[in-house]
């Protein structure tokens, strides 16, 4: 990437992997908007984030690129949303959040924006606020059984998953139906983490990277989890273990993009990782 960062929301929208916020030199809360053409593989700059924010939730859904939340200038738990309009290169806000939250799960679901867990004015939520970009308004849905921040998450099928999180290192994961309107338990992550990344890749439910509780050791263990056997396997490692990095899947490749290669804030690396199964960028 042009630049180091790490703490961001990650989000794809028609081949352009949008990075947003983050640390930057060691530095919390900034307006990053680092933008690669997975086509022709090159890096851009989009329009500035509207404030400075890290731990921000990303969503790409109906050609709008979505932030959420986050942690803002002052270091609380932000509640504004924001719309990227890609084609006009401009921000422009949108419904605040019901409860202002950072280092949430950020996943989109038939068109629409779940927002799930991450850390509130009280402390760890299980709050689960659903977007609806057509009417601009939010709805709350079951909570996450487990509060938590920093978790892992993704949309496999019909199906949300988390898995992990903070406080300590948790590895409890656990299943939304839209269906039912409930949430199950899944089998545990085998390594209890925090600050990984999630994605849905290959038909699994992959988590990458993270920290353990004391900020201390980074990992490079990369788990799929097979919602058909509901288990987990191990696949290859990182090259070089991150926390607090986003993950995407775009043309084929899983990448992890950015994060920590240290526990913490202090470091930030600007180290693009991907994983081809067949084709990809």
């Amino acid at each position: 990437m042009p630049i180091a960062v790490s703490e961001v929301g990650v989000a794809v929208l028609d081949d352009q992997v949008h990075v947003l916020g983050g640390y930057v030199d060691g530095r919390p809360h900034s307006t990053t908007h680092l933008v690669y053409d997975a086509t022709a593989r090159r890096w851009r700059a989009g329009a500035p984030l509207p404030q400075r924010l890290d731990h921000v939730a990303a969503f790409a859904t109906g050609g709008t690129v979505y932030v959420a939340g986050g942690y803002g200038a002052d270091g609380r738990p932000a509640s504004a949303l924001y719309a990227y309009d890609p084609i006009a290169d401009r921000w422009a806000a949108r419904a605040s959040l019901p409860v202002p939250r950072a280092a949430a799960v950020a996943v989109v679901l038939d068109g629409k924006l779940h927002l799930v867990g991450g850390r509130g004015p009280s402390g760890d939520t299980g709050e689960h606020d659903v977007y609806d970009p057509a009417t601009d308004r939010w709805t709350t849905a079951a909570p996450l059984p487990t509060a938590r921040d920093h978790a892992a998450g993704a949309v496999v099928g019909d199906r949300i998953y988390v898995s992990a999180g903070r406080p300590g290192s948790l590895a409890v994961t656990e299943v939304y139906d839209p269906a039912t309107g409930r949430w199950s338990t899944g089998a545990p992550v085998p390594t209890a983490r925090s600050s990984l990344a999630g994605a849905a890749y290959d038909g699994r439910f992959v988590v990458l990277g993270g920290e353990d509780a004391a900020e201390a050791r980074v990992f490079t263990e990369v788990d799929a989890y097979d919602p058909a056997s509901r288990t987990w396997a191990r696949w290859p490692d990182l090259p070089a273990g991150v926390q607090g990095a986003g993950a995407v899947v775009v043309r084929g490749a899983l990448l992890l993009v950015g994060g920590g290669p240290s526990g913490g804030g202090r470091q930030q690396t600007d180290r693009v990782q991907a994983l081809t199964r067949g084709s990809g960028p």
